[in-house]
């Protein structure tokens, strides 16, 4: 088959003489390879899965070799010299088991000061795998800028003392990291809650919108310092680490239309979604043919934060319900107003949000309800809207099988097609690759799909 050349790959099949794009997110730990779509088949690949006791292991190994370049006499150096010269020590955070505070993307640790401060360092995980060291550095760099951003705001974040890339020459502590304020607090679960305490995490969350409302930015992207100020620049990825760095966008249409290419590309390229590539092409296809519906009625030019992976549990709460914080803004960017206001995975209904089934949610009308009542009606359209951009948001996780990603397409067709719930997914997958069959990126696929199944046959 033709390799395309011109579409961005994050790594290189390194199997043999291979040339090919490696699959993103698929390289093994254990050979130390990435795998294209065609060396990714247990024909050419035979590493285990391996069980509980080896992958427990490989955390192991992957904390200590993170630890073993970290200088964590420098780090607590840099962390005492942004606190007044306060002492302090680092303390390695849990990385598995109960307790656990590392995550799928950062490791945490501790400083604890002598006077009792207590700060956390949060240092992003490098184990083997496809994200190239630059983009892993431009989340560092962002996450830091908007944290920065939002100390000139009320919404509860943590404060950013400071922080550090491994690429420059001025930081001795060896890793990529950011220190920052310890929140106390738990997450937020909300099958723990209670109704009562659901509306009043709700209401709180409403009151964080309105805060960011009055915060619009001129360009969608990602917050950067530059020159002492937060400005914005280019988006780097999404919060499934499936794209690089893209924009900034002037306008909403550009912005959505940019992230649909680019998916489009990679699934023809062989580098997402390869065991299903037809039904991931048309899902995204579908919301190339919607970008209106995406921008809604009114063209704007302001765009607003939005954490992006805003499922819950980035929210941290007290024993009340009270918010304390929200943390993990490693994937924040500036969207246009109706994702930054629109339904979201917090409030999705999750029996069905990975179902056929679409429609706005009790907690969506919760929040409509608590917008109304802080006289943000404007915003509350937004919340209450259509769920096509939570589907939007939402996208294709990784590992679906083909009934999983139809059963996503239907409901982006139910969202755009109320009242038609009766929708024959294999014939409308069937007419759709005949209308698309003059978009290049079809031939490709098809190709692919050819590919797989000889090799099913071998």
């Amino acid at each position: 088959m033709t390799v395309s050349n011109t579409v961005p790959r994050f790594a290189t099949c390194t199997i043999g003489q291979c040339t090919r794009p490696a699959v993103r997110g698929l390289s093994c730990g254990r050979c130390k390879n990435h795998l294209c779509v065609k060396h990714q088949s247990s024909q050419f690949h035979g590493c285990p899965s391996g069980s509980q006791a080896s992958w427990e292991k490989a955390i192991d190994d992957e904390v200590a070799e993170l630890l073993s370049a970290l200088d964590a006499n420098e780090l607590a150096r840099v962390a005492s010299s942004l606190n007044g010269g306060n002492p302090c020590v680092f303390r390695p955070g849990q990385h598995l088991g109960t307790g656990a505070i590392m995550g799928c993307a950062n490791y945490h640790g501790w400083l604890d000061f002598e006077d009792g401060q207590k700060w956390l360092v949060r240092i992003p995980r490098t184990g083997f795998g496809t994200v190239p060291a630059d983009l892993i550095e431009y989340f560092v760099a962002r996450e830091y800028a908007t944290l920065k951003f939002l100390e000139t705001t009320k919404v509860p974040a943590a404060k950013a003392f400071g922080s550090g890339l491994a690429s420059d020459p001025a930081n001795h502590v060896g890793v990529n990291y950011i220190l920052m304020e310890a929140l106390p607090g738990k997450p937020y679960y909300s099958h723990e809650a209670t109704e009562d305490q659901k509306k009043h995490v709700l209401a709180q969350i409403a009151d964080v919108m309105v805060e960011i409302s009055n915060h619009p930015f001129r360009l969608a992207g990602s917050c950067v310092v530059e020159d002492g100020q937060v400005k914005v620049a280019e988006v780097a990825s999404d919060r499934f680490i499936n794209l690089g760095r893209y924009g900034p966008f002037e306008s909403d249409a550009a912005y959505f239309a940019s992230i649909i290419e680019q998916h489009l590309d990679l699934i023809a390229d062989g580098q997402l979604y390869h065991t299903c590539p037809k039904e991931a092409f048309l899902f995204y296809r579908l919301f190339a043919q919607n970008i209106d519906e995406l921008c809604g009625d009114e063209p704007r030019d302001t765009f607003f934060l939005k954490h992006v992976d805003d499922k819950g549990d980035h929210i941290l709460i007290d024993d009340k319900y009270n918010i304390v914080g929200i943390i993990d803004w490693q994937f924040a960017r500036t969207v246009p107003a109706r994702e930054a206001f629109g339904p979201s995975l917090l409030t999705a209904d999750l029996d069905c949000l990975y179902s056929g089934k679409a429609g706005i949610t009790k907690d969506d009308m919760e929040i409509d309800g608590a917008l109304r009542l802080r006289g943000r009606e404007d915003l509350a359209t937004f919340a209450s809207g259509d769920e096509l951009i939570r589907r939007f948001q939402l996208g294709l996780p990784s590992g679906f099988t083909r009934a999983e990603i139809r059963q996503l397409t239907k409901a982006v067709l139910v969202t755009l097609r109320p009242g038609e719930d009766d929708i024959n997914m294999e014939g409308w997958e069937s007419d759709e690759w005949v209308r698309c069959r003059d978009d290049y990126r079809t031939t490709q696929i098809e190709s692919l799909i050819s590919e797989q199944i000889s090799l099913q046959m071998m």
